[in-house]
C-alpha cells in the first residue's frame, strides 16, 4: 500500500497473470498454435488486444471528492468505478460535502485503460491533487507489474508532442 502525507491510500491488486494474456495470444495464431514468445513488455508496448487481458483492482482510500470525480470520467473496455457516497441518508457523517471531502474509490480495469487514464491524469494540465493520486496508482503498479509501468507516461511523452491546445510546456522544455 502506497501513502502519502495527506492520508491518502493507494492499494493494487494484479488480478490476471502473463499466462492469461498468452493464452489470448495463442488463440489468434493459425501457424503454431500450442505457442506464443509474445512477452507482457511486448504486448504493453504495440497495445495489442491481449493487452486488455491484464486486470488490476486499484482502491484508493481517503482521496478527495474532486480526484474521484476525474478517475470516474475514464469507463472505456469494461472499467468499473466504486465510490462511497456523501449523502447523508446513506450513513454519510458529513451534512455538507464539497470537492475535497475524502472518499474511498476502487477501480477494476485493464491495462490498455491504465494507459490512457496515466495519458490523462499525469498530464501536467490535470489537478494537482489528481496527478498526486495518480502518480501513488504508478507506484504501486511498479510493484505488481513491471512491464507496465514504463508506459503510465503523460501523453505528451507517449505521443512525444504535446496535444493540448493549450500547452503547459512540460515537453518543450523536456525536449531542450
Amino acid at each position: 500500500m502506497n501513502k502519502n502525507w495527506k492520508g491518502w491510500e493507494v492499494e493494487v491488486e494484479k488480478i490476471t497473470t502473463e499466462e492469461d494474456m498468452k493464452e489470448a495470444c495463442i488463440w489468434t495464431l493459425n501457424d503454431h498454435p500450442e505457442k506464443t514468445t509474445m512477452t507482457l513488455q511486448q504486448i504493453y508496448k504495440c497495445l495489442h488486444s491481449p493487452a486488455r487481458t491484464q486486470w488490476f483492482k486499484i482502491r484508493m482510500k481517503n482521496i478527495p471528492t474532486s480526484v474521484s470525480v476525474h478517475l470516474v470520467r475514464h469507463n472505456i473496455g469494461g472499467t468499473l468505478h466504486y465510490v462511497k457516497t456523501n449523502r447523508p441518508d446513506r450513513g454519510s457523517k458529513s451534512t455538507v460535502s464539497d470537492r475535497n471531502t475524502p472518499v474511498n474509490h476502487m477501480i477494476w480495469c485493464n491495462a490498455e485503460e491504465l494507459i490512457n487514464i496515466a495519458h490523462k491524469r499525469l498530464c501536467f494540465k490535470s489537478e494537482g491533487p489528481t496527478i498526486d493520486v495518480m502518480r501513488l496508482i504508478v507506484g504501486e503498479i511498479a510493484n505488481v507489474d513491471p512491464d507496465l509501468y514504463p508506459h503510465l507516461v503523460p501523453m505528451c511523452v507517449y505521443l512525444q508532442r504535446c496535444p493540448e491546445l493549450r500547452t503547459c510546456g512540460f515537453f518543450q522544455e523536456m525536449v531542450e
